[in-house]
C-alpha cells in the first residue's frame, strides 16, 4: 500500500471505535484546556508593571520554565494542525537563521532553542508563545523594507519571552477570565454532543485567543520588550535605529488603513513607545549603519510573489521601495516565469548565480528553476556544487530530495530524508515526506515511525501510539534485533510521558 493511500485510509473505521477516539481527543482538549484553566489571568492589569521577582529565578514564578515550555509545545501541536502555514524551506532557514542569532544576543534568553512557524497569514504579525514558540507572519516580509526592521520586531517577541511576560503576568493576575473560559467549554460541549469538528474548531479559536490574551502586554511589559529587544538588535549588529523606524511604519500602516496591523491589536503601540525607542536609539553612543540584508531581500520577493496573484502588483510593490540589483532581477525573473516566459526566467537566474557563485541563494533559485522545468541534468549539477560547498544546507538537501520523489526514485529520497530527519526531528513535512519514501520501497518500520512523529508534532498522539506498535509488530515479524525492537518501545513510552505532562 502506498504511503498516500496509508496517509488517506482512516485507521480506525467502525463506528463504536470512531465514537471512542472521538472522545479521548475531546478528553485531551479537556485536560490541556484544564491547564489553560491554571494559567489564565485572574485580575486585569491596569497599570505599569508591579514589582516582580528577580529574572531568572524560576522558583520564584507560579509557572516553572518547564511548565511554559509544556504549555508552548501543546499549543504548538494544536496551531499547527488549524493554522495554514508557510511551506518554503528556503524562508523557513533563513529565519530560523536569523531568530538564532538574534537569540544567541539576547543575554536574558534562558532556552534558546526555538520552535519558529511562518504563518501564510498577509497581515502584519509576528508573535511568541511560552515555552520558545515564535511565530511570523509571511506579511511581516511584506512590510519590512529593511531585514534590520524585520529583526527589530524578532527581537522584541523575543524580549517577551526571555523577560518571561507570560508566567509574570498570570502571577500577577487573581480573577479567572469567565468569558474565555466560557468559550472554551461552549467548544467541549459542542464536540461532546457529535459536532466535533464545529466543537474543535471552537475550542482552536477560543485556544488561540487565550494566548492572545496572555500575549497583550501591559505598558510596562512593552516598553521591556522594547528595551531588550533594541540591546539585542545592537548587540546582534543591527541599527538601532531600526525598532522607532518599524514603529512609524506600522503608525503609517494604521492611518492609511483605518485599522492597525494585527501586531498592534496584542501590543499597542504609544507615541510615547516611539518616542523612548528614537531616545534610546539616539543615545548610542556608536550609530550603525542600516541593513537591508541581501538574502533578507531575495527573501522577501520571493514571499511577495507567493502572496501576490498578479505578477506585475508584486513587481510594482517591491520595486517602488530601495532594492539591490540583485533582488530586482530575481523580481523580473519571478515576473518572466508568471507570464510564460521561461527563457528569461532562466537567463536573469543563471546571471544571478554566476555573479558570485559562493552565494548560496542564487544557486538555489537556479536549481528550483531547472526542478520546476524539469530539467534534471541543470538542477542535479547546479545542487551537486552546492552541496559539495554547503553539505549541510536545508533548502538544497530537501530539493535534492523533492528531485528524486519526482523521479520515482524513492530509496534515493528516503536516505536524504532520513538525514534531514535527523537534523529536522521537529519538523513535520521532513517526517510526512520521510513515511511517503518508506512506504514506497517497503520500509515498514521506518514507514510507520515516521509516520508518529508526524502524528505526535500534530498533537495527535493516540494515531502515533498506533503507528509505533504497528511498527512493533513489524519488527517482531522481521526478527529484528532487540536494539531495534527497545528503541520503538523506548519511543513510545517517551511520548506517552510528553503527553501526560501536557495533559496535566
Amino acid at each position: 500500500m502506498s504511503y498516500k493511500k496509508c496517509f488517506d485510509t482512516p485507521i480506525i473505521t467502525s463506528k463504536p471505535l470512531l465514537e471512542k477516539r472521538l472522545l479521548h481527543q475531546n478528553n485531551w482538549l479537556v485536560s490541556f484546556l484544564f491547564v489553560l484553566f491554571l494559567f489564565m489571568p485572574r485580575q486585569s492589569i491596569t497599570a505599569e508593571a508591579p514589582e516582580l521577582p528577580s529574572l531568572g529565578l524560576a522558583s520564584t514564578y507560579d509557572i516553572s520554565l518547564n511548565q511554559e515550555t509544556l504549555l508552548g509545545q501543546g499549543w504548538l501541536r494544536q496551531f499547527r494542525s488549524q493554522s495554514k502555514l508557510y511551506d518554503d524551506p528556503l524562508t523557513q532557514e533563513y529565519t530560523e537563521h536569523l531568530i538564532q542569532r538574534l537569540a544567541t544576543w539576547n543575554r536574558h534568553l534562558e532556552n534558546k532553542s526555538l520552535d519558529v512557524v511562518l504563518v501564510d497569514q498577509r497581515q502584519l504579525n509576528a508573535f511568541a508563545v511560552p515555552g520558545g514558540v515564535v511565530g511570523i507572519n509571511t506579511g511581516l516580509f511584506t512590510f519590512a523594507p529593511f531585514e534590520d526592521e524585520f529583526a527589530s520586531v524578532v527581537a522584541h517577541e523575543l524580549a517577551h519571552i526571555s523577560q518571561r511576560h507570560f508566567a509574570r503576568r498570570v502571577q500577577a493576575s487573581q480573577d479567572i477570565q469567565w468569558k474565555t473560559m466560557a468559550g472554551l467549554l461552549a467548544g467541549v460541549l459542542v464536540a461532546s454532543q457529535g459536532h466535533a469538528d464545529a466543537g474543535i474548531a471552537a475550542i482552536a479559536g477560543t485556544q488561540a485567543a487565550v494566548i492572545q490574551n496572555q500575549l497583550a502586554w501591559s505598558r510596562g511589559y512593552e516598553q521591556e520588550a522594547d528595551r531588550i529587544g533594541m540591546e539585542t538588535l545592537v548587540a546582534a549588529g543591527y541599527a538601532a535605529e531600526a525598532m522607532p523606524e518599524m514603529f512609524n511604519q506600522m503608525q503609517r500602516i494604521a492611518s492609511l488603513s483605518g485599522r492597525p496591523p494585527e501586531f498592534l491589536l496584542t501590543h499597542p503601540l504609544t507615541e510615547s513607545r516611539i518616542a523612548d525607542a528614537q531616545a534610546r536609539a539616539d543615545q548610542q553612543a556608536i550609530k550603525k549603519p542600516r541593513i537591508t540584508g541581501r538574502d533578507y531581500e531575495m527573501i522577501r520577493v520571493r514571499v511577495i510573489f507567493s502572496q501576490y496573484a498578479n505578477s506585475d502588483d508584486a513587481y510594482s510593490l517591491f520595486s517602488r521601495q530601495q532594492s539591490s540589483s540583485q533582488s530586482l532581477r530575481y523580481a523580473k525573473a519571478l515576473r518572466a516565469k508568471a507570464t510564460g516566459d521561461v527563457a528569461t526566467s532562466l537567463e536573469l537566474l543563471t546571471t544571478l548565480a554566476d555573479q558570485d557563485p559562493s552565494w548560496l541563494l542564487p544557486q538555489y533559485l537556479l536549481a528550483e528553476a531547472f526542478v520546476k522545468e524539469q530539467h534534471w541534468e541543470g538542477a542535479a549539477k547546479v545542487l551537486d556544487d552546492l552541496l559539495l560547498y554547503a553539505p549541510s544546507y536545508y533548502p538544497a538537501l530537501q530539493l535534492q530530495a523533492d528531485i528524486f520523489r519526482q523521479q520515482q526514485a524513492w530509496d534515493k529520497a528516503r536516505l536524504i530524508l532520513q538525514q534531514l530527519s535527523q537534523s529536522r526531528p521537529k519538523d513535520p513535512v521532513v517526517w510526512f515526506q520521510l513515511a511517503e519514501a518508506a512506504g514506497k520501497v517497503d520500509a515498514q518500520i521506518q514507514l510507520h515511525r515516521a509516520r508518529a512523529e508526524y502524528f505526535q508534532l500534530n498533537g495527535r498522539f493516540r494515531q502515533a501510539f498506533q503507528q509505533l506498535d504497528l511498527a512493533q509488530e513489524q519488527a517482531r515479524l522481521q526478527n529484528q534485533p532487540w536494539a531495534v525492537q527497545s528503541s520503538i518501545r523506548e519511543r513510545r513510552r517517551e511520548l506517552e510521558s510528553l503527553r501526560s505532562l501536557m495533559d496535566m
